[in-house]
C-alpha cells in the first residue's frame, strides 16, 4: 500500500483525474466530496497530504482547512489548495486560510504529482 493522499473535491471528474494520477505515481488515495468528509478522513486515516478544493458543499475548503489546522492530529498535514479560484491574490488568501500551497484548476495531472512530491520527502 502506498503513501496516502486525501483528495477532497465535490466534482467527481476532478477527483478522478487527481486520484488516477496519484495512484499511477504509487500513492494510496482517499477521496472526499465535501469538507466534513475531508475532516473525518483526515482525522481517522491521517494522510500524508491533502489536496483540498476550496468551493465544496456542506463545508467549504476555506472552513475545512481552518478546522484541520486547529486539530492536533491534523495540524501538521500539508494542505494544498486545489481550486478554480485563480484570480490574483487567491493563492495568498488560500495560504492565509491555512493552506500550505496552491494549485489552480484546470491543471495537468503531472502538475499535481510534481506539487505533491515537493511536499513529501522520499521515504
Amino acid at each position: 500500500m502506498g503513501r496516502a493522499i486525501l483528495v477532497a473535491d465535490d466534482d467527481a471528474d476532478n477527483r478522478t483525474i487527481a486520484s488516477d494520477a496519484l495512484q499511477a505515481a504509487g500513492f494510496e488515495v482517499l477521496a472526499a466530496s465535501d469538507g466534513h468528509e475531508a475532516i473525518e478522513l483526515a482525522v481517522s486515516r491521517k494522510p500524508e497530504l491533502i489536496l483540498l478544493d476550496l468551493s465544496m458543499p456542506k463545508l467549504d475548503g476555506w472552513q475545512a482547512v481552518r478546522r484541520l489546522k486547529t486539530i492536533a492530529e491534523t495540524r501538521g498535514i500539508p494542505v494544498i489548495a486545489f481550486t478554480a479560484h485563480a484570480m490574483t491574490g487567491d493563492d495568498r488568501k488560500a495560504r492565509e486560510a491555512g493552506c500550505d500551497d496552491y494549485i489552480s484548476k484546470p491543471c495537468l495531472p503531472g502538475k499535481i504529482i510534481e506539487k505533491v512530491k515537493e511536499w513529501l520527502p522520499r521515504s
